[in-house]
Formats: C-alpha cells, sequence, structure tokens
C-alpha cells in the first residue's frame, strides 16, 4: 500500500516531535510512504515538470504534493496545526475518493467532518499506533468495493437518472450518497437514545 503523509510547515516549531512520531509509525506498517515530512515527496515529479518549475520552488512543492495524492492510495494529515493548504490537500484526496486521515493532538476532526473518505483521531503517543493501524485496515476495506444486483421499476429508474443527474453524480454514487446520509443519521439517533 502506498500512503501519502504531511503536516504543516508552519506547525514545525511547535509539533515537529509529533510529525515525527507519526512519520515514524507509519513507516513501522511497512507501506510505501511518501511524504513531506520523509522528504522524498519530489521523487513523484518526472524530469519534465521539475525542469518546468524549477524556477517557481512553491509551485514545485505543491505539484508534487498533488502527485503523490495521486499516487497514493490512502493519505494521513498532521493537522494538529491547522493550516488551510493541510484542508486543501485532504479535499484534492477525497475528490479522488482516496481515504484520509487527519490526525491531531488536539481534537478529532471526524466529529465535525462528515464523509465516506474521511477519518479523524485525536492521539496520544501511546494510541498513535493503533488509531493508524486502524486507518489503514478501513482504508483497503474501502479499496474492495463489493457488487450486488438491484432491481427498480420503470418509474424508480428515471427518478433516479434525474436526480443523479441533478447532484452531478452517476446513479450508483448517489445510492451510495443515500445510504451513506441514513447511516449518519441512524448514528446520531442511536447516540442520543443511550446518552
Amino acid at each position: 500500500m502506498t500512503v501519502f503523509y504531511t503536516a504543516s510547515w508552519f506547525g514545525k516549531k511547535k509539533y515537529q516531535k509529533e510529525f515525527d512520531l507519526v512519520r515514524k509509525t507509519i513507516e513501522e506498517f511497512g507501506v510505501k510512504l511518501i511524504s513531506t515530512e520523509g522528504g522524498n515527496y519530489q521523487e513523484v515529479l518526472d524530469e519534465t515538470t521539475r525542469e518546468k518549475l524549477k524556477n517557481e520552488p512553491k509551485l514545485l512543492h505543491y505539484e508534487a504534493i498533488r502527485q503523490g495524492i495521486h499516487l497514493a492510495e490512502a493519505v494521513i494529515i498532521e493537522t494538529s496545526h491547522e493550516d488551510f493548504q493541510l484542508g486543501h490537500e485532504a479535499s484534492l484526496a477525497i475528490a479522488e475518493k482516496k481515504p484520509v486521515l487527519c490526525l491531531s493532538v488536539n481534537e478529532d476532526l471526524g466529529k465535525r467532518i462528515y464523509n465516506d473518505y474521511f477519518f479523524g483521531a485525536k492521539y496520544t503517543k501511546s494510541t498513535v499506533k493503533k488509531v493508524i493501524q486502524d486507518f489503514l485496515a478501513k482504508a483497503r476495506q474501502l479499496s474492495l468495493s463489493k457488487r450486488f444486483n438491484l432491481f427498480l421499476y420503470p418509474h424508480q429508474v428515471e427518478y433516479l437518472q434525474a436526480v443523479a443527474k441533478r447532484e452531478g453524480v452517476n446513479m450508483s454514487e448517489y445510492i451510495r450518497k443515500l445510504i451513506s446520509l441514513d447511516r449518519r443519521g441512524r448514528s446520531a439517533i442511536m447516540a442520543k437514545k443511550y446518552v
């Protein structure tokens, strides 16, 4: 499995110890790691792109991150120092349907961002390994879609085609979206029921 890992450049002064802990923990799982923190992230760029952007270091950096996310099967972002660019990078990965784990020592972003490909966790030195292990297992599961047949009446198919078109997705994606919304709603109801 290929994993892309990044963290905030602006947070290095305060959180470098945490950034290193996460990187080293990911490496323990034997994945292929592309990382801004590991320094190998620009290796994903071809020579033409490097030459074209050699006088634009910020664009070179951005393109390497974009390509790293594209090549990865999962993305892990250390977000203890919140940063607009990290949010953008998470969005790039989610748009490509890549599972994204946002780790923070401050809060679990998964409690305020809902998306099938987004996972958040608050971690400590003693919990980070289990959090990453669980995420990598979920990421592998997401890559194994299951297929089933569904018979619908013609009027149901017409409706599904129209609403999917209006939403800008295909019919399968729209059905998955409905299931996700239903699951989230039921989770909230169950949580309130047992509180």
